[in-house]
């Protein structure tokens, strides 16, 4: 199964040097050139250590950088402005993920809740570890280690933290 990511999901994981995570979890990793523009371009011009591990992932055949039909283009125009504030980049992304059949990976809650209504398939970047350590891709100790790594880069409340580590442990 390919997955398809946004701009925060993917600055978390390449700010924490875990952009690995989701080739190993994912047979393919793509993002739009909306995404690159926002991630590499603009990062490596705010001097941002992220954007050069973006970028070298994107070197390496790691992740793949997709462009948009015409028909994407104008759908994901079309959800923008009728949507909840989304930016261009959120809308592409969500537009390439329904149109594909791509797991969404985003961080944006207005994002996710059109993503259920459009039944977009989605998972957060603090869910990842515990689906890794699900589908036997990482042991329990990578799975804890990212939880914590992950929870405390997104802020994550320590319940739900709690939880996912105590979730962890019994698979």
């Amino acid at each position: 199964m390919g997955v398809i990511a946004d701009s925060s999901s993917l600055i978390v994981l390449a700010r924490l040097d875990a952009l690995w995570l989701l080739t190993r979890l994912f047979r393919s990793v793509a993002l739009t050139h909306v995404v690159e523009l926002e991630t590499v371009t603009q990062g490596k011009a705010h001097g941002y250590a992220d954007a050069g591990r973006i970028e070298a992932a994107i070197q390496a055949g790691q992740i793949t950088v997709i462009s948009p039909t015409a028909a994407e283009r104008r759908l994901a125009a079309t959800w923008q402005r009728h949507g909840p504030s989304l930016s261009r980049a959120d809308c592409l992304t969500l537009v390439c993920a329904k149109e594909r059949g791509l797991v969404l990976v985003m961080e944006e809650q207005r994002g996710r809740k059109l993503a259920v209504a459009h039944s977009i398939i989605y998972v957060t970047i603090q869910a990842l570890p515990l689906l890794g350590c699900i589908q036997k891709q990482l042991s329990f100790a990578e799975c804890s280690d990212l939880l914590t790594l992950i929870g405390q880069a997104m802020r994550t409340d320590p319940s739900i933290l709690a939880v996912l580590q105590a979730a962890s442990s019994e698979i």
